[in-house]
């Protein structure tokens, strides 16, 4: 017997990474990890950097994640097969993810490189503004967790 199916989405600012059928979506959230299938209760929740595996009836696709929400609906008429019966839609909205086929492993270990560079000289310059030292500070070590991430998943 064939598993359920549901509509999924995995959209970030450039482009829908995924919309399609799914039998199972899994994430982090910051309460750990969830797998949500047909007929979940209804949900929002964060989604903390990591790997989103989306499974399809035929093949399953896995994507880094860093950072978004995640949305799922069940609603009456939802399902094409069957417009009486409820259906699950999941949304994840993230900020920036890609297709972990995609990775270029050594565009991410000099991305590493170069923000932990940048990061070792900042605030080496006596006449640097603190708070733009700061916001800085804050921008290259969100580059060097994408960049972590990104070879890390890479190695797996």
């Amino acid at each position: 017997m064939a598993q359920a199916t549901f509509a999924a989405n995995l959209v970030c600012p450039e482009r829908a990474l995924f919309e399609g059928r799914a039998t199972a979506v899994s994430c982090r959230t910051s309460d750990g990890l969830i797998t949500v299938m047909a007929l979940h209760a209804e949900l929002v929740a964060d989604v903390v950097p990591g790997i989103v595996t989306i499974e399809g009836e035929q093949q399953t696709v896995s994507y880094v994640v860093h950072g978004g929400f995640l949305h799922v609906a069940t609603s009456v008429g939802a399902d094409a097969e069957n417009a009486d019966a409820p259906g699950t839609t999941v949304t994840i909205l993230a900020g920036v993810a890609e297709p972990v086929s995609e990775i270029d492993l050594p565009r991410a270990e000099a991305a590493k490189a170069a923000a932990e560079a940048e990061l070792a000289q900042l605030g080496s310059n006596p006449g640097d503004d603190e708070g733009s030292a700061a916001a800085r500070r804050t921008a290259l070590e969100g580059d060097l967790a994408r960049a972590e991430l990104r070879i890390a998943t890479a190695r797996v």
